[in-house]
């Protein structure tokens, strides 16, 4: 678990429910902040420490602690900018309350939820949002160490991060070779690229669970500013390893250049040798001898063709700000192979709907052809109407969640559909209603359960 994590938990947490038992269950949001800040003594100099998005530090770790308290069940999330206790949070008693206990039942919680609802063991997700939403935040202090479980203080090598920009390349990702000069001679080097890093950590996590018979550990790629660098341009081929199967590993193979498969292998920290006497290609990792055969096994990947796959141990995640969507276009194949999460600038207004929006894949194909007839219907206001319809794949998960009609589905939409204009979605929602707009993405996925029933309807 991530040291600070759990340090700011443990130390917001009983004088949130103090200062709001003490207000009668229910304060507004700004109040109870202050009033936190007062009960805890906060020094002035702590007070003006500020986060990488220019938000105040401690105003956004007392935000997010609030969250787990929500998903802890103390505090009523439903109340935008009111924070209000639930009969649990009312009836606490704060003498005897252990945090560190609740703490663990919320990384329980977050780790069942995670399980059941996506039968995954990885993420590959972007999240977006305004500028300073706390989009790389939610990476940091959540999702890499509750959901992900990877402890950055104990295995720092874990967590490999980067940012895109105009001049962020193919090589800058996965490798590339530099001239060096040595003396009066030039050499090159080859340097390799944070996805490569990821790469041969996971990798590398997998061979040494299996030679010490204990857990894989997982790994984080953290890309941020996914869309100021050229995505197309700087994932190349590795783009084909994005569709990942129900089991994590990717669906298709890709061999690279014979460069960047040994250097792969030594970033694994294995050595290759051969047993002249069996006639068997061998590696050595640490005083282990693994042979060839065995090694493709274990990564899914094939020696003599340099192929290579994302094996489920390593998870991609990104953030995007949506006013930048005009840097670079991400194409729909590229955005269709990533789990999306909407942050809204409100923390408190966490626009996730909870339950299942269709149980089966019949159910999701007659509602995918429905929505296809009413996006064709307003052909008028799309351009580029061939690649604007939906496929069945297009979400692949056999039990289909509102939360991924709101943050890929009706993102999409929102983007990519109807980008120009959002007059068929809001005639969809309201009708004639002309008193009801749709100004923010947030707008319109909280019309989620309005969107599929009035889609369903269409004949």
């Amino acid at each position: 678990m991530e040291q600070k994590s759990k340090s700011q938990f443990l130390k917001y947490a009983i004088p949130i429910l103090e200062v709001l038992q003490k207000n009668n269950g229910a304060m507004k949001k700004s109040e109870a902040v202050v009033q936190v800040i007062k009960e805890l003594g906060i020094s002035q100099e702590e007070l003006t420490q500020t986060t990488s998005t220019g938000a105040f530090k401690i105003e956004t770790d007392i935000g997010w602690t609030r969250n787990d308290l929500c998903d802890a069940g103390y505090i009523d999330r439903t109340q935008r900018g009111i924070w209000s206790l639930t009969d649990k949070g009312l009836n606490a008693d704060l003498d005897t309350l252990d945090t560190y206990e609740v703490l663990q039942v919320i990384r329980k919680n977050r780790v069942t939820t995670f399980t059941n609802n996506d039968m995954k063991t990885y993420q590959q997700k972007i999240l977006f949002g305004s500028p300073g939403t706390g989009k790389s935040y939610q990476i940091d202090k959540h999702i890499i160490p509750y959901e992900l479980l990877i402890d950055v203080e104990k295995m720092p090598a874990n967590v490999i991060k980067t940012v895109f920009h105009p001049e962020y390349t193919y090589g800058d990702f996965v490798g590339k070779l530099m001239p060096i000069t040595v003396g009066n001679n030039v050499q090159y080097k080859f340097y390799e690229g944070h996805f490569l890093k990821a790469l041969s950590q996971a990798y590398k996590n997998i061979i040494a669970a299996q030679e010490n018979d204990t857990e894989i550990e997982k790994v984080a790629l953290v890309i941020d500013e996914i869309n100021r660098g050229n995505s197309a341009a700087i994932f190349g081929t590795i783009f084909q390893l994005l569709d990942r199967n129900p089991d994590g590993w990717s669906s298709y193979e890709v061999s690279v250049n014979e460069i960047i498969f040994n250097r792969l292998f030594e970033l694994c920290d294995l050595k290759e040798h051969s047993i002249i006497q069996k006639k068997v290609k061998t590696y050595k990792f640490g005083e282990e001898e693994i042979e060839a055969t065995t090694l493709q096994k274990k990564l899914n990947c094939h020696f003599e063709n340099r192929t290579i796959k994302i094996p489920p141990n390593l998870s991609i995640l990104a953030s995007m700000n949506t006013s930048d969507s005009s840097i670079y276009y991400m194409d729909s194949a590229f955005k269709r192979r990533w789990e999306w999460e909407f942050i809204d600038v409100d923390p408190d207004n966490k626009v996730s709907a909870d339950g299942v929006a269709f149980v089966n894949r019949d159910e999701w194909k007659l509602f995918v052809g429905k929505l296809n007839t009413f996006i064709k219907s307003n052909h008028k206001s799309i351009r580029g109407i061939e690649d604007k319809q939906i496929g069945h794949f297009f979400i692949t998960d056999d039990e289909i969640q509102k939360s991924s009609i709101q943050n890929k589905l009706m993102f999409f939409l929102w983007d990519s559909v109807f980008n120009r204009d959002k007059k068929p979605l809001i005639t969809l929602l309201f009708g004639d209603d002309k008193d009801n707009e749709l100004i923010t993405f947030g707008d319109f996925a909280k019309q989620v359960d309005n969107f599929i029933e009035k889609i369903q309807k269409l004949e």
